[in-house]
Formats: structure tokens, sequence, C-alpha cells
């Protein structure tokens, strides 16, 4: 129930589509090769990654912002095929939040930017054992991390959309989120509750 209040508060103090600030902690285990034996990864359940997602909006769908980007594009008949996902939108506020279709047991807040966004930017920080990370150590840290290489959707650019228009769609569980700022607002996930309580 209470992250159904929660969910309330986030769709109804927020306004779909403006930039928007989201703080996110959350465990680095499952972005970290574990390792084994004589070279198991001595960072295992060490490590909080904090993000901070600058400029990405909430509310809004992605079928329909890369159909519109690629009209942009000139291609004025796309239609998206999205290939199979592991997650659908949530029965309510289904255009802010998703959940995954295997045991709906969890809820992601939906986030997304335009490549081309002027002011979307990620900064991230690693705190390891409860105190913030050294340069050493997040060399050290960072050492372990599961290699990504970042290639444009293949929906997207069967649509036509290069990489400069690409849109970047990004799910955030609930429970990490530490705080959300938009324009002057900011709520963290207590307040937010408190904010739908006081709404009932």
């Amino acid at each position: 129930m209470m992250q159904l209040e929660i969910m309330a508060a986030i769709a109804n103090e927020f306004a779909k589509g403006a930039a928007s600030t989201i703080v996110v902690n959350k465990s680095a285990d499952s972005s970290m090769n574990k390792g084994r034996g004589a070279n198991t990864n001595p960072f295992m359940g060490r490590v909080i990654i904090a993000k901070s997602y600058s400029g990405y909006v909430m509310g809004t769908d992605y079928l329909t912002s890369i159909e519109n980007a690629a009209e942009r594009m000139g291609n004025d008949d796309a239609e998206a095929n999205l290939k199979k996902v592991w997650h659908k939108p949530t029965e309510r506020f289904g255009e802010w939040f998703s959940t995954d279709k295997k045991t709906e047991s969890k809820v992601y807040l939906k986030l997304q930017r335009n490549a081309k966004q002027i002011g979307c930017k990620t900064t991230t920080t690693y705190y390891l054992d409860g105190h913030l990370a050294s340069d050493e150590e997040v060399a050290q840290i960072e050492m372990w991390l599961k290699k990504k290489n970042h290639t444009i959707s293949s929906t997207q650019a069967d649509m036509g959309i290069d990489a400069e228009h690409e849109q970047t769609f990004l799910l955030m569980q609930l429970d990490t989120i530490v705080s959300i700022k938009q324009g002057e607002k900011v709520l963290s996930p207590i307040e937010m509750l408190a904010v739908a309580v006081a709404a009932q």
C-alpha cells in the first residue's frame, strides 16, 4: 500500500515531461563481476552507487517519443515494433511507472531523455563501507565493474533514428530513489508518502 501512495504522490506532485533530477542509491553488487577463488571480488556487499540523473523527464510514453523522433528525422510512417521486454506499465499511473511482468512485485519509475537535450547528465558517486570512496578506492572498484558497450537501440535504428536523436529510456526501482527535484520542488520518498497521506 505504501508503494502505491508514493506512486500517487509522484504522479500528482510533479509535472509530466518537465526536466527533473532523480537521485538513486543502490548496491553495486549487480553491476560488478563476482570473480572466484583467489580472484574473488573483495568489494561485494560493501559498495553503494549513488547516481544523479539530471535533466531527465518522467511521465512520458516511450513508444510515442520514438515515433515522434522518427517523424522529426523524416520517417513520417514510422511505427515502433518493440522487441519483447520484461516490464509493463503499472495498472495505475502507467505513464509514470512499470512493473516486472513475471511477479509484478517491483515498481520502477520511468525516466527518459533525448540525446540532444541540453543539461542532461548522469553523475556517479561511490560509497565504500559507508564512507565516500577515495579516488584510489574508486579506481579499484571500477576494475570490477561489468563493461557495457552502448549501441543505439535496434528498434530506433530500424525507424531511422540516429545516435544524435536517440531517445534514452531508463527504469529506476522505486525503493532505490533518494529524492526527486523538479524546479524548486524537492521531495524524498518519506516526504512523498507524507504528501500522499495528507491528501487523503
